[in-house]
């Protein structure tokens, strides 16, 4: 399961969340958006997320604006 933490109203949050659902449809991966702001800064610290987007495959995280063909070999990497 791919985990995209974002923060409302995050410009690369919001230009990277279509990308990411398009990546999750063609690979065929499972995505869930997680709000930031609900998580205790020490299970934020935890999962290793400090900026948002952080989006992690279950094997490394990835942070920041992305682009399709980035998110779309990221996913695919997902076991």
């Amino acid at each position: 399961m791919i985990k995209f933490y974002y923060l409302p109203d995050c410009g690369p949050c919001e230009a990277t969340k279509p990308l990411a659902i398009t990546a999750a449809e063609r690979t065929g991966k499972d995505i869930l958006f997680i709000n930031a702001q609900t998580r205790s800064p020490e299970d934020l610290a935890a999962e290793g997320v400090t900026i948002a987007p952080t989006i992690c495959n279950g094997q490394r995280k990835i942070k920041g604006e992305q682009s399709l063909d980035r998110l779309l070999r990221f996913f695919g990497e997902a076991a």
